[in-house]
């Protein structure tokens, strides 16, 4: 078989994936599963496979880049569901505003908008527990905002846009310019 311009390593591996995924059971089957594929930790593997071909099909490595398909894949699933949860929280947030019930419970009225409670016992040790972002100005959709306004501090749920939707915003749960609440912490990710 002549050999041809390697292609990139974004599309050999998206080509691996593609053949694993549709042939790979074929493959492993025709062959009592003795087929080795290489360490799928810094290469991938660029399969040649041959109509009516009874050999081990031919298995060569070509270098990629930790983003590879094969690396992402479990990563883009976590991300997703990870996504869905944070607009959850921000539907459910906003489903309450309007109420006066969370007056002064920050803490509860964020852990519950993720479906939890008790985790702790106030904004101030939900900050300290947390990988901490000083960047407060730009904190991402869903994530958790942080004021020292008190001893036992703030928090808001960032809605992405310079806006938190948040309890204590003109004594109600309500939505407001992130810069509303005096000496912000800055922002962590929600840990639920």
């Amino acid at each position: 078989m002549p050999r041809t311009a390697r292609p990139a390593p974004q599309q050999v591996t998206a080509v691996l994936g593609v053949a694993l995924g549709a042939v790979g059971a074929a493959v492993l089957g025709a062959h009592g599963g003795d087929v080795t594929l290489p360490d799928a930790g810094a290469t991938t593997a660029d399969l040649h496979l041959l109509a009516g071909h009874t050999a081990a099909p031919a298995v060569t490595t070509t270098p990629v880049e930790a983003t590879s398909a094969a690396a992402t894949v479990p990563e883009l699933v976590k991300a997703g569901r990870h996504r869905q949860k944070i607009e959850d929280a921000i539907t459910s947030f906003e489903s309450r505003i309007g109420t006066t019930r969370y007056e002064g419970y920050c803490e509860r009225a964020v852990e519950n908008a993720f479906g939890t409670q008790g985790h702790y016992g106030s904004a101030r040790q939900d900050w300290r527990s947390q990988e901490q972002h000083r960047d407060w100005r730009h904190a991402p959709r869903g994530a958790m905002v942080f004021y020292d306004t008190s001893s036992n501090a703030h928090v808001a749920l960032s809605l992405g846009d310079g806006r938190v939707v948040s309890s204590s915003a003109h004594g109600r749960v309500g939505i407001v310019p992130i810069d509303h609440f005096r000496r912000p912490l800055g922002w962590a990710y929600a840990p639920y």
